[in-house]
């Protein structure tokens, strides 16, 4: 296969230089930088301005870099955040004493604050919600929302749905958080989490997203969610949007989990 298009290449080398804060043209490529401008880079790098331009885009579509009007462009570089699934595997045991919720624990693991908004509601089901769950179109479903933020910075939005019979018997029908989150809460209760499905996927940010993260021009969320269940029970829904340019979604494949392998 021959070399990709040349406004790729740029694209790779310029990504790597922002990640090892590089110095190109005199600029050392930290966050907050104001990059070079286009003639110069394409003078530089011996390259028309539209392949700067190209490459510049694909950065900014990350997230890596913004464009502010006449001001130039910057670097815009979020530590990134890796949250691995095998978290909420129903193969994991906490540690003893553990009494933060799992999202607490891994953003304080990496060296941050977490803090959150909390939002609680019960309304009835939509057709979406009543499938994933397995009650009725307009059941009542627990609601518990919460707009999470990494050393004060927005950083994604978690709604999950309970049926709300569970949801009582497991006293999670209350409108203030649940310092040990609600999957050990569930679990102390009897409802031990022994499968999960998990579904990943992506979409251009709304508006409201944009505005609301603070997202730079082209950057997409991930749309990560998860159906849980507790003896063939489906106990919770968890619906979660995460801005791309400061989130990554890991999973680690046992070689025993390999079937036909």
């Amino acid at each position: 296969m021959g070399a990709g298009p040349r406004y790729q290449e740029l694209a790779d080398e310029l990504r790597e230089a922002i990640h090892a804060e590089a110095t190109v043209l005199g600029v050392r490529l930290v966050d907050g930088a104001k990059l070079p401008t286009e003639p110069a880079m394409a003078e530089h790098y011996q390259a028309g301005r539209g392949t700067i331009r190209s490459a510049l885009a694909g950065l900014a579509a990350e997230g890596l870099i913004e464009t502010r009007g006449r001001a130039g462009t910057y670097i815009r570089r979020l530590p990134m955040l890796e949250y691995n699934v095998d978290t909420e595997h129903p193969r994991r045991r906490d540690k003893p004493g553990s009494v933060t919720d799992t999202w607490s624990s891994v953003v304080r693991a990496s060296g941050r604050e977490p803090s959150q908004d909390f939002n609680f509601r019960i309304e009835p089901a939509t057709v979406v919600v009543a499938d994933r769950l397995n009650v009725a179109v307009k059941d009542l479903v627990v609601v518990r929302e919460m707009f999470r933020y990494v050393d004060e910075i927005p950083w994604s939005v978690q709604t999950t749905y309970y049926p709300h019979l569970i949801a009582q018997e497991c006293g999670l029908d209350v409108p203030y958080d649940i310092p040990e989150g609600t999957v050990r809460r569930m679990a102390a209760r009897g409802y031990v989490e022994d499968q999960i499905h998990h579904e990943i996927s992506s979409r251009p940010a709304r508006n409201d997203e944009r505005e609301r993260f603070d997202l730079a021009s082209g950057v997409s969320v991930l749309l990560f969610r998860r159906l849980a269940f507790a003896k063939g029970v489906a106990t919770r829904l968890t619906m979660e949007i995460l801005p791309a340019d400061r989130n990554v979604i890991t999973h680690m494949t046992d070689n025993g989990e390999e079937a036909g392998a």
